[in-house]
């Protein structure tokens, strides 16, 4: 794979892995449309620099958040039962931890099923027809009232419902951001804190997904000669990301994802009828 490949492929991460057109579909669909222009490269071993390259998007762009995460529940562990109200309030962003822990719990069942999902890349007419059943589901978020739970007061429930629905983004074309966006608003978190939540829980998702991305990855040999277009696709999607986190939170201020709906939709449809032709 050249560089502007890379590059290309690094842009098309960070630009759908946060706007929930679901990055996987994408890229399963420009892989499985055009290849990759090089015999022998490890595709496996770029995928996780992407998608490294996306979890450094979510932490720069949250540093502040992840940052009083990491203090409070140090403070939290240190702490004793807590007195002058309820701890939750003492520790808003400790609690956040732990909602995102139970958030990712229910990815494990699937675990088991990671080869199976993964011949799903294969398919291009799936992720089209997934894509618009993205599509489907930010219009139907669009529609729902706006909450009013945030990291104070969300439930452990709701942390655990947001987390099976996560479990149906594993097929290629559901955004996992879309789903978990869409989730949250239905379980009555803020728009804005539902946007905040899907991009800060992506990140233990994403990590954890990489683990086992790189030991499949391993079995299949990295040349140095790859981690030139490896790097560069790593910091493309770097850059795209933090942009793209940044549209995310404008649409969910604005509550207008039904334009990103559009496109999915239409996306799909001419994924479809690409794969029919080609």
């Amino acid at each position: 794979m050249n560089i502007s490949d890379a590059l290309f492929y690094g842009l098309i991460q960070g630009v759908t892995e946060f706007i929930p057109v679901s990055s996987a579909a994408h890229l399963s669909i420009l892989f499985n449309l055009f290849g990759v222009p090089a015999t022998g490269f490890n595709v496996k071993a770029f995928s996780v620099f992407l998608h490294f390259g996306t979890i450094i998007a979510a932490l720069i762009s949250y540093l502040q958040d992840f940052g009083e995460v990491f203090f409070q529940t140090l403070e939290f562990a240190a702490s004793g039962p807590g007195s002058g109200g309820p701890r939750r309030k003492n520790f808003p962003s400790a609690r956040l931890l732990f909602m995102m822990v139970f958030s990712s719990l229910p990815l494990l069942m699937i675990m088991p099923l990671n080869t199976y999902i993964n011949r799903l890349f294969d398919h291009s007419a799936l992720a089209g027809i997934m894509l618009i059943l993205t599509g489907v589901m930010l219009f139907v978020s669009d529609r729902m009232m706006d909450g009013t739970k945030n990291e104070r007061n969300m439930s452990l429930s709701d942390a655990i419902i947001i987390g099976l629905c996560q479990m149906v983004s594993s097929i290629p074309g559901i955004s996992r951001t879309g789903t978990v966006y869409t989730a949250g608003i239905a379980v009555g978190l803020k728009r804005e804190f539902a946007a905040k939540y899907a991009v800060m829980l992506s990140v233990p998702v994403m990590f954890l997904a990489n683990i086992v991305r790189l030991v499949d990855a391993a079995g299949d040999g990295f040349a140095w000669a790859d981690l030139p277009p490896c790097l560069v696709g790593m910091a493309a999607a770097v850059g795209a990301g933090m942009l793209s986190i940044r549209v995310l939170k404008a649409l969910a201020s604005s509550g207008r994802f039904r334009t990103v709906g559009y496109y999915c939709c239409v996306a799909g449809v001419l994924s479809v009828i690409l794969t029919m032709i080609f």
